[in-house]
């Protein structure tokens, strides 16, 4: 068994992606997938992103979870599969993708650099943080909300000292947020004045850990903070473990962009001999 891949990062947020508009990846579910995105023995990365033909958009993208679970979106991870779509000549700079959370648009704005809409789920979602839970004095609950993806947004100080795995490993599994579980989003506004500034930390649902940046954590974090701010348009800059993010959110948030650079960091052959 064997097939062509890219590896590619999103401000440290990488992933697996392959070009399987003519179906050469292979159908081995949830256990192949697991065992590609582990580091040492695999390949290693936070997930795993299929390119494929799409009836809605220019193409589609299906994304994976390190732990091998197909996910809604994942927002990083569309910018990196945008700029591939580019570069493989599937896409202009303006387009249009179809992931499980439905379509989106999108925009290569530089080199290595991509916007890409991100879509809030508005359904009404009654949960907000479960009650028997006690959180640290120096961290405070803000939001629960979905930005393709669910989202637990917290607000603390001196974020580099957060029990970010601990804390986040117990709330990603705690019984009020089952059946999908919940990302947890440690955020330190560091910046009052001028620009808004974030910082966060996330522990990310599915790859189980922190990982150096999420994509629809860090728009989670900027809606959560300003959403009833006054201007027409919002420019949340965010600086995340892997590098700086950029928001922009109108203020009734039925437009959300998430902008920042991608990058290829190599091409190649997935190659898995028969065990027999």
């Amino acid at each position: 068994m064997s097939f062509p891949f890219y590896k590619m990062h999103g401000t440290g947020n990488d992933f697996i992606i392959v070009d399987n508009r003519h179906s050469i990846f292979p159908d081995e579910g949830v256990t192949f997938i697991k065992r590609i995105c582990r580091p040492h023995t695999g390949i290693g990365a936070d997930g795993l992103i299929l390119l494929e033909n799409s009836e809605k958009a220019d193409f589609k993208m299906r994304y994976f979870n390190s732990d091998g679970n197909e996910s809604e979106m994942c927002v990083n991870g569309s910018r990196c599969i945008c700029y591939l779509a580019h570069l493989l000549e599937i896409i202009d700079k303006k387009h249009s993708f179809e992931a499980g959370d439905g379509v989106h648009y999108g925009e290569i704005i530089g080199k290595e650099k991509v916007r890409v809409e991100v879509l809030l789920k508005k359904e009404n979602d009654s949960r907000t943080f479960p009650v028997d839970f006690k959180l640290p004095n120096s961290i405070s609950f803000i939001k629960f909300m979905n930005t393709g993806v669910p989202h637990l947004v917290l607000a603390c100080e001196n974020i580099d000292k957060m029990p970010v795995h601990d804390l986040g490993l117990k709330l990603r599994f705690d019984p009020y947020y089952a059946p999908q579980g919940t990302n947890v989003n440690f955020v330190e506004r560091i910046q009052s004045t001028g620009q808004t500034v974030l910082r966060i930390r996330t522990f990310e649902r599915g790859v189980d850990a922190e990982t150096l940046s999420c994509g629809s954590g860090v728009t989670a974090a900027a809606i959560s903070f300003y959403a009833n701010s006054k201007p027409d348009f919002i420019d949340v800059k965010i600086v995340t473990q892997g590098g700086q993010l950029l928001v922009t959110l109108s203020d009734d948030l039925n437009s959300i962009y998430l902008e920042g650079p991608v990058k290829i960091i190599y091409q190649g052959t997935y190659i898995e001999e028969d065990s027999q």
